[in-house]
This record gives structure tokens, C-alpha cells and sequence, in this order.
């Protein structure tokens, strides 16, 4: 699939606020490269999980391109809905499978675990990971992200389509059961990748 392709997949503000539930929802410009946070969280079981699209975690499975665009409402860092959704193409489907094999292994090290970070002394929102599920196709995680007395209610999915990974952070305000909007995006995004 040509790298404009990558792009085109990724879904609308109108499609993601039908799945989250949401309107206004702002998007970003897409970026094609990766972030590199290791030095916040040097834990690379849960670096992966704690953010889309990490190099570190990524760079020794040799990918070919990512579009990765960040999509939130409203619009501040003190947003309500959120969502990072990304795509990583890779030369080979095996290369791809064997990056979904490594995640299993990271990811399930790192459910039911607290993250706290700071940076440059002031605390990062705090991160609490639930329990991980796992298809051969597809890994889920929820977690609980807090800052200060806002809450809100997290998904985060890895999906792989041939030589694609689909990378995706969900979250919503507080909610009383388990955000899976992050596993809804990937299926959409799959639905509109060219056949």
C-alpha cells in the first residue's frame, strides 16, 4: 500500500465522534514519525502501552512508514475525549506478526501496574492498566488514566491487518464500564484500508 494510503485510512473527526460518542472532536495534522519517551518510562514493557508509537519499541522490527494523528475535544491538554490513532506499515506481513508476538509478551507484563512519571518535578497524569486480552489478530488493555481530580476511562489496542499495525488510544471521561472504543477505531480503520 502507497504511504498516501496510510493517511487516507485514517478515520474523519465526523467518524470518530460517531464511535466515541463525542462531537467538535478537533483533529491534527498527521506526523510520520515515531516519539521516543524511553526516557520518562525506560520500562519498555509498558513504554509501548503507555503511548502510540514508540520508537524504541518499534525500531528493532523494522517498519517501513507510520501516519500517526491525534484527535481530542476540546482541544487543550485538558481534554475530555481523546484519541491517538495510527498506522505502521511494514515490507513483510511476517514482519508485522512478529511485532504483534513481541507486544503480547510486553503487554502482558505490564497489566495491573501503575504508572507515575515526572517530569522536570512535576507529576505526568498517573496511569493504572487493567488486564490484557488477546486474539491472534488483535491485543486490548484498559487502563485508568488520572490528573489531579480528572479521570478518564482508557483503551488501548494493537491490531494487525496483513503488513499493518494499527496503533490506538481511546479515552473518555469516567465511565462506569470498560472503554472499548480503541478496538471499534481499529475495526473501522480496517473496513476503509484499500482492498
Amino acid at each position: 500500500m502507497p504511504d498516501s494510503a496510510l493517511t487516507a485510512s485514517l478515520l474523519t473527526p465526523d467518524e470518530l465522534n460517531t464511535i466515541m460518542g463525542t462531537s467538535g472532536m478537533t483533529p491534527h495534522t498527521p506526523v510520520s514519525q515515531m516519539g521516543d519517551h524511553r526516557n520518562l518510562l525506560p520500562n519498555l514493557n509498558c513504554l509501548g502501552l503507555w503511548q502510540v508509537n514508540e520508537g524504541p519499541i518499534y525500531e528493532s522490527s523494522h517498519w517501513k512508514s507510520v501516519r500517526q494523528q491525534l484527535v481530542r475535544v476540546p482541544d487543550t491538554d485538558q481534554w475530555d475525549s481523546l484519541v491517538v490513532q495510527s498506522i505502521v506499515s511494514y515490507r513483510t506481513t511476517d514482519g508485522a506478526k512478529e511485532f504483534l508476538t513481541e507486544s503480547t509478551d510486553r503487554w502482558s507484563k505490564c497489566t495491573n501496574h501503575n504508572v507515575n512519571i515526572q517530569l522536570n518535578g512535576q507529576a505526568l497524569p498517573g496511569w493504572h492498566s487493567g488486564d490484557l486480552t488477546k486474539t491472534d489478530t488483535q491485543l486490548a488493555m484498559p487502563y485508568t488514566r488520572t490528573s489531579g481530580d480528572q479521570t478518564r476511562s482508557c483503551q488501548r489496542a494493537l491490531a494487525l491487518v496483513v503488513n499493518l499495525i494499527l496503533d490506538i488510544q481511546a479515552c473518555k471521561p469516567q465511565q462506569a464500564s470498560a472503554v472499548t472504543q480503541a478496538v471499534d477505531i481499529a475495526h473501522k480503520i480496517e473496513s476503509k484500508l484499500p482492498r
